[in-house]
């Protein structure tokens, strides 16, 4: 999955995100990866005001053990 926004459309429209319009369900993790020894996370939602694709990138500031079973959803493995 890749956003669908061109940079041209991106430069002129900003996005207000806001975790209260946000949820796992509407989202998808697109990469995890290491930059200047900080772990980093992208992930693919959807704009709450314009139903737009958008990547969001965060850093890991903490990480901490959960009592989950993995894999979450066993239809994205097959």
């Amino acid at each position: 999955m890749a956003p669908c926004l061109s940079e041209e459309y991106a430069s002129d429209h900003e996005h207000e995100v806001s975790a209260e319009y946000l949820y796992p369900a509407d989202a998808d993790v697109l990469d995890i990866y290491e930059r200047d020894g900080t772990l980093y996370v992208d992930v693919a939602t959807v704009c709450p005001e314009c139903s737009d694709t958008l990547a969001l990138s965060a850093s890991v500031e903490s990480v901490r053990g959960v009592d989950v079973d993995l894999p979450l959803d066993d239809d994205y493995y097959d």
